[in-house]
């Protein structure tokens, strides 16, 4: 095993440990995006059954990593068999030929599992938002999904026929592949460039959409934070970007060596698939954080005040207790002001 004075993301401990916290995260925030949606008697929608998938892809490319690393083919160094003295680009052995084909198909599903995290958010953003079908509003989203979905396919099909019809070439030697396959490059920069373009775009949208809600400030503010926390995939995907780019142009520290360097890429990946998957899932489960755990917690705390204070009074009067409950129906909402209202998915999380 090499030493430990490598980065984090290029041990093999810490990638398969990655891997799997990832993968066991995701599926329990998506247990817990149906059980919201149940709780709050709303059906699931397009926003929800696109998550499956999401985490389904994402699950097979932490998968394929721990398999990779199982096998030496990920987080360790070129292995040079006894008395070859050329250059590794030349070099053709099990290993990198593994590790070829394991990358190939990290990168047939990293634009799978991005746009189905992409358009969850867009359905999202139509189900609070877009009340009228037919209004502009709607039909913004809907364009910018179809965008993504064709961004999407033609990723899917420009890497899966990145050497045409010479599959073989891909897990061939790094020099046979880069002649003959030489726009792959351009590929997958350009794919880190638009996801990260894209990701921008769909975390602003809602903003001035919340800002024009009838709302108090505060609970504009939480909204707004509340989406926000999504960009925690843009920073993720420009880590990403940026360790492409030192894999291809020999820099930001990343390693020379061919199988660390495509490490450091894939780890960064799949970070990005499994923290997308549960920030897409965020406005919907912390509608449970607020029910099971801040309520209760603010209701304790504010019955221990109120009984201290029944006790210092010097008139005792008998308590008066007020139960109050919101049940709005976001499908019953009707739009009576020129002005922008609160949706009632809004409604919920400010008064459940």
């Amino acid at each position: 095993m090499d030493g430990d004075d490598r980065a984090y993301y290029t041990r093999p401990g810490h990638v398969i440990a990655t891997a799997i916290a990832l993968s066991m995260v995701d599926i329990v925030v998506i247990a817990l995006r149906f059980w919201a949606r149940k709780i709050q008697r709303q059906p699931p929608k397009a926003d929800d059954w696109l998550m499956i998938p999401a985490t389904l892809v994402t699950i097979g490319i932490c998968v394929s990593q721990v398999y990779a690393v199982s096998q030496k083919a990920l987080a360790y160094s070129v292995e040079i068999p006894p008395g070859f003295t050329g250059s590794t680009s030349e070099l053709v052995t099990p290993q990198l030929a593994l590790k070829a084909q394991i990358e190939w198909a990290y990168l047939l599903m990293f634009p799978i599992a991005l746009a189905c995290m992409k358009t969850s958010f867009l359905f999202f953003y139509a189900r609070v938002f877009a009340i009228q079908r037919h209004g502009v509003i709607n039909k913004l989203l809907m364009g910018f999904i179809i965008l993504i979905v064709m961004w999407a396919i033609a990723y899917f099909f420009a890497i899966l026929f990145e050497c045409d019809h010479d599959f073989w070439r891909i897990w061939n030697s790094q020099r046979e592949f880069m002649m003959r396959c030489s726009q792959t490059i351009n590929i997958v920069l350009t794919l880190c460039i638009t996801d990260f373009v894209t990701d921008i775009f769909i975390f602003l949208i809602p903003i001035p959409l919340v800002l024009q809600l009838q709302l108090s400030a505060g609970k504009k503010l939480t909204a707004c934070l509340m989406f926000l926390l999504g960009g925690l995939t843009v920073a993720v995907s420009i880590l990403r970007f940026v360790m492409m780019v030192g894999s291809f142009k020999g820099r930001f520290n990343v390693p020379d060596d061919i199988i660390l360097s495509v490490t450091a890429c894939m780890y960064w990946g799949m970070v990005e698939c499994g923290v997308g998957v549960f920030a897409a899932c965020l406005p919907t489960v912390q509608f449970l954080f607020r029910k099971f755990i801040w309520a209760p917690a603010a209701s304790s705390t504010k019955s221990m005040f109120n009984s201290r204070s029944s006790r210092s009074s010097e008139t005792p009067k008998d308590p008066i207790y007020v139960d109050r409950s919101f049940n709005v129906a976001y499908d019953k909402v009707n739009n009576t002001s020129s002005r922008p209202t609160s949706p009632t998915y809004f409604t919920t999380i400010t008064n459940e």
